[in-house]
């Protein structure tokens, strides 16, 4: 009979918010990763695999220096890439503004407030497939996708494997959700509130894995107790 394996799910470091390039960690990101390799040193992980983004990819690479280079070296993969939000905002910004008129200074006087305020409004109208665009991931293949990837994760571990992924806030969302067959709005939801270098973890009973509740539980959800108090932090 298989054991039961873990499965870690790690959002990425704080990345450099506000900033032209946001994908990359912030100093403050940069010392959470430490804190999380600090953290994994003693995980006794078989397999760690990382999203392609750069900040995921940092963290990755700042984990295993605080873990003093005793981490297995990362996979990347794809799959556990975010979701498209600059391409929806690049597109959905200008209808936002025709439809509400609240949002008509974000071209001319924006504010971090306002900003978020028209991020979370667009985020909601494309988990609820109620605004799309031609070219840009819909929801429903993001979780494709998302579900996909961790499903390849699985497959390729042993009985009882200790697997970790570092990912996004939309991906462990999702992978929460797949956990209780909720919808896919609320899976989007559910990622909102998840914090930077947080740990999800899942335990999982067998290979050949196709998600079904007897099949997969939620231990713990958006751990951030491997963090001082001045490291936590939400985006």
């Amino acid at each position: 009979m298989p054991r039961v394996g873990t499965l870690y799910l790690i959002r990425h470091g704080q990345a450099s918010y506000g900033q032209a390039d946001y994908d990359r960690l912030s100093p403050r990101g940069i010392e959470q990763a430490l804190a999380v390799g600090r953290w994994a040193a003693s995980a006794r992980l078989d397999a760690l695999y990382a999203g392609p983004l750069r900040r995921q990819q940092q963290t990755a690479e700042s984990a295993n220096q605080g873990a003093g280079g005793g981490l297995p070296p990362p996979h990347t993969l794809a799959e556990l890439a975010e979701y498209p939000a600059y391409e929806m905002l690049q597109h959905l910004v200008p209808r936002l503004i025709e439809e509400d008129a609240r949002f008509a200074e974000l071209t001319s006087a924006p504010t971090p407030r306002l900003l978020d305020q028209a991020f979370h409004t667009i985020l909601t109208r494309w988990s609820r497939n109620e605004w799309t665009v031609d070219g840009v991931e819909r929801v429903e293949a993001f979780v494709d996708r998302i579900r996909t990837g961790l499903d390849r994760v699985l497959r390729a571990s042993g009985s009882g494997a200790r697997l970790a992924c570092i990912t996004s806030a939309g991906p462990i969302g999702v992978a929460v959700g797949l956990v209780f067959g909720i919808p896919a709005e609320r899976m989007v939801r559910t990622s909102i509130v998840i914090r930077n270098a947080s740990i999800t973890e899942l335990r999982f009973r067998s290979q050949g894995f196709d998600w079904q509740p007897d099949q997969l539980s939620l231990v713990t959800f958006n751990v951030t107790a491997h963090l001082p108090d001045e490291l936590h932090t939400e985006r």
